[in-house]
């Protein structure tokens, strides 16, 4: 599958203990500019990081890239859920992911991490829960910060939007139109 940077939400992505608000935007990028590391999410001292990517329609996630700071503040695992934008780090323990990764130090999103193609079926957003530090980082004047500079998608967009369909369904045809079926004259009979 292609990048689905296209599909993604840019202006809904959000993070929870980003060091710096709405900073969580800032790493979904075209893949083009995966090195810039102007651009960058770092979590507040405790080494943990959500972010929540919703898509613009339903996509079929395949794989996953993710390019860290230096070896020192790149986190070590994700955990991954499909259509919850419940998660936060209240439950993140609690409800059980869709699926985990251990990840590598990648500087130039080389690595794709392959999803299970079941289970990413029909994905109207995701939510990553980065954790884990560097031992090398335990007793660094950064503290316990991890940083990303880069997530990327692959997969495929289907033309199904998500949102509340709103319909309306007669329990019997109205009185106005009754009376055009009359007028047709329409009648069942057996001969």
């Amino acid at each position: 599958g292609g990048t689905l940077y296209p599909q993604i939400d840019t202006d809904k992505v959000k993070g929870l203990n980003e060091k710096k608000e709405g900073s969580a935007k800032n790493v979904i990028k075209p893949w083009d500019d995966r090195e810039d590391d102007s651009k960058v999410v770092q979590s507040a001292e405790d080494g943990e990081l959500i972010i929540h990517i919703p898509f613009t329609v339903q996509v079929k996630l395949k794989s996953f890239t993710v390019i860290g700071g230096n070896e020192r503040i790149t986190p070590r695992h994700v955990k991954l859920w499909k259509n919850r934008d419940d998660i936060d780090f209240d439950n993140a323990e609690d409800v059980s992911c869709d699926q985990e990764f251990d990840l590598s130090y990648d500087k130039d999103g080389s690595v794709q991490y392959l999803v299970k193609n079941s289970k990413f079926q029909n994905t109207s957003s995701l939510t990553m829960f980065f954790s884990g530090i560097s031992p090398d980082n335990e007793d660094d004047e950064d503290g316990k910060t991890i940083q990303i500079n880069y997530i990327g998608l692959r997969g495929e967009g289907t033309k199904n939007k998500h949102g509340i369909v709103v319909a309306v369904y007669e329990a019997r045809a109205l009185e106005s139109e009754q009376k055009k079926l009359a007028d047709l004259n329409i009648s069942k009979s057996v001969k």
